[in-house]
């Protein structure tokens, strides 16, 4: 039997998430058929409605990107990993039997990553931009490493002030930084977390001033397309360790793949290596 499956999201022609699905389900032995759903070719995309379709299609499963996550949260029924349901947003829909559960493997993706990289040294204090959808999971995934305060800045007021809210629910040290206090924030801080657009093809740039780069220890970046963003190439140069768009790409995939099919594969270095030679 072909599992049929594949990733909903805007602007994601460039995306390889097909590829690594593909990949992995040779490894495992597990034929698939992995599509693109690219609402920003279809007018009027609506999400919800999609997600139904894709139900009554056959699909065993979604995975859901930029700017739809937090838009398919109520859809689902029950979560997939138990305590996914307190982020507030999923990337990967599971269908079963007529229901939808839910899964965000960008938190599960980005624990992973961190520990691949940095082991168990522990986050310290951290700037977070961003606070949407991924924004949200990094959040939670911080917390889970032991963050000892969060400093979130978005834009949008009232998404840092949710994220914020959210997580001091779960008892962690958290607030919200204004514009005016980011470079103030950033100097204090152990690491600095990009969960923006900022930096991706279509949207180039960084959302942290690079003046007020390099006292810091560690980064992370969530764009992965291109690899080498704007403000994890000031990282690098500042000497700071660094975790990519790549780590937590491919460790959410290796969990969205789980989660989707019930085979664990192996994250070794032939398969790093392999996955990260398609990405620039």
């Amino acid at each position: 039997m072909t599992l049929l499956m594949g990733l909903m999201g805007s602007g994601i022609a460039r995306s390889r998430m097909p590829r690594l699905q593909q990949y992995l389900g040779s490894l495992a032995q597990v034929s698939l058929d992995y599509q693109l759903i690219d609402g920003e070719q279809v007018a009027g995309f609506d999400p919800v409605q999609r997600v139904h379709q894709a139900m009554a299609a056959g699909f065993h499963g979604l995975n859901v990107t930029h700017p739809y996550k937090q838009k398919v949260y109520d859809l689902v029924q029950q979560p997939a990993v138990s305590g996914h349901e307190i982020i507030g947003s999923y990337n990967t829909l599971k269908f079963e039997q007529g229901r939808i559960y839910g899964a965000n493997t960008d938190y599960s993706g980005f624990v992973r990553g961190y520990r691949y990289r940095r082991g168990v040294t522990e986050p310290g204090k951290v700037v977070l931009c961003g606070a949407g959808g991924v924004g949200r999971a990094i959040g939670f995934g911080l917390a889970d490493l032991g963050a000892s305060h969060i400093s979130i800045f978005d834009l949008v007021e009232e998404q840092a002030q949710s994220l914020c809210k959210a997580l001091q629910r779960q008892g962690v040290s958290t607030s919200v930084v204004a514009a005016d206090d980011l470079k103030n924030a950033m100097q204090a801080a152990d690491g600095l977390v990009n969960c923006t657009a900022l930096g991706m093809y279509k949207y180039p740039g960084s959302a942290f001033p690079a003046a007020a780069i390099g006292a810091q220890q560690w980064a992370f970046d969530a764009v992965y397309t291109p690899l080498e963003t704007e403000f994890l190439v000031q990282c690098r140069q500042a000497g700071m360790q660094c975790v990519s768009g790549f780590d937590l790409w491919v460790f959410q995939g290796l969990d969205a793949f789980r989660i989707f099919t019930g085979v664990d594969v192996d994250a070794n270095e032939e398969l790093l290596a392999t996955t990260l030679s398609w990405l620039d």
